[in-house]
C-alpha cells in the first residue's frame, strides 16, 4: 500500500482503537504466535484485509506512521511497534488472525536481509510453523479456530505468491483449503514460480521456529532474531556486517 493510501486510510476513512474484548484476546494470541510488540487498530471501509506495517514507515518526509497515529488516536505508541490495521466489520477473528500473521511474516522478510533466493523456502516454513503454533494455542485452551486461521493465512499467502507475482495456479481452490500447506500442488506451484524453492520438508522445524523470545520484542529486534534463526535453518550465510541497533526514547501521546 502506497504512503498516500495509508494517509487516506487514516485521515479519510478513519481508524479507531478496538473496544471489544475479542480484540484483546486477538492481540494476545498474535503475540503468542509471533513475539513482537503489536497494536491493533480498526480501519474503515477501504481496509478489506489485515495490513501489517512498521510504526517507523515514512508516509511523507519526516512523517512516520507512528507520529500520525498518536496525533489521531488516544494511544501511546512506543518506537518499534508493529501496527496492524484490521477491517472494521464482517470478519471472523480466527481468520483475521491467520491473515495478520501471514502479513507480519511477509513484512519481517521484507525488512530482514535473508538472501532473496531463500525467501520462498523461508515463508513456506514459517507458514507451517505458524499453523503449529495456532494448533498449540488451541490445545492450551485459546479460542482459536485453526481451520479459519488456516484460511486467513492462505488468503494472505495467495495474494503474495499468486496475485502479486502473477502466477497461475493449477488448482485455484488450493489456498482456500485448511490443509493447503500440505498439498503437493502447492509445492509444485512454488517450484515453478521460484527456481530457488527447494520444497523443504516442514517436519524439519516445528512451532518453536517462531519462539525467538518469551515476551514481545520491538520490531527491529524481532526481525533480527528471526533472520538469524532462518539463516541457521536454511543454511544461508551469516551477514558480513551486523545490523546496527538504535535505542530511541518511547513515543508518547501528549493529548
Amino acid at each position: 500500500m502506497r504512503s498516500g493510501e495509508v494517509l487516506s486510510l487514516i485521515w479519510q476513512d478513519g481508524v479507531a482503537l478496538p473496544i471489544h474484548d475479542g480484540y484483546r484476546a486477538f492481540e494476545t494470541m498474535f503475540s503468542r504466535i509471533l513475539p513482537v510488540r503489536v497494536v491493533c487498530l480498526l480501519a474503515g471501509e477501504s481496509c478489506t484485509r489485515p495490513l501489517a506495517m512498521s510504526d517507523e514507515l515514512e508516509l511523507a518526509p519526516a512523517l512516520p506512521l507512528g507520529d500520525v497515529l498518536v496525533e489521531e488516536l488516544p494511544v501511546d505508541l512506543p518506537y518499534g511497534t508493529l501496527v496492524l490495521f484490521l477491517p472494521e466489520r464482517g470478519a471472523d477473528l480466527s481468520s483475521l488472525l491467520g491473515a495478520a500473521v501471514g502479513e507480519a511474516l511477509q513484512l519481517m522478510l521484507n525488512q530482514g536481509g535473508l538472501p532473496m533466493e531463500r525467501e520462498t523456502d523461508a515463508l513456506y516454513l514459517l507458514a507451517h510453523a505458524a499453523m503449529r503454533r495456532a494448533a498449540s494455542l488451541l490445545a492450551q485452551g485459546s479460542a482459536v479456530d485453526t481451520e479459519a486461521f488456516a484460511r486467513g493465512l492462505g488468503q494472505s499467502l495467495e495474494r503474495h505468491w499468486v496475485a502479486e507475482q502473477g502466477g497461475r495456479l493449477p488448482d485455484p481452490t488450493v489456498f482456500s483449503r485448511p490443509d493447503f500447506l500440505w498439498q503437493p500442488s502447492l509445492q509444485g506451484y512454488l517450484s515453478r514460480l521460484d527456481p530457488g524453492f527447494t520444497a523443504p520438508d516442514p517436519r524439519m522445524v516445528n512451532g518453536d521456529l517462531l519462539r525467538v523470545a518469551e515476551t514481545p520484542l520491538v520490531l527491529p529486534e524481532w526481525v533480527s532474531r528471526m533472520e538469524a534463526v532462518l539463516r541457521a535453518v536454511l543454511g544461508a550465510p551469516e551477514r558480513q556486517t551486523p545490523t546496527l541497533q538504535s535505542r530511541l526514547a518511547a513515543r508518547f501521546n501528549l493529548q
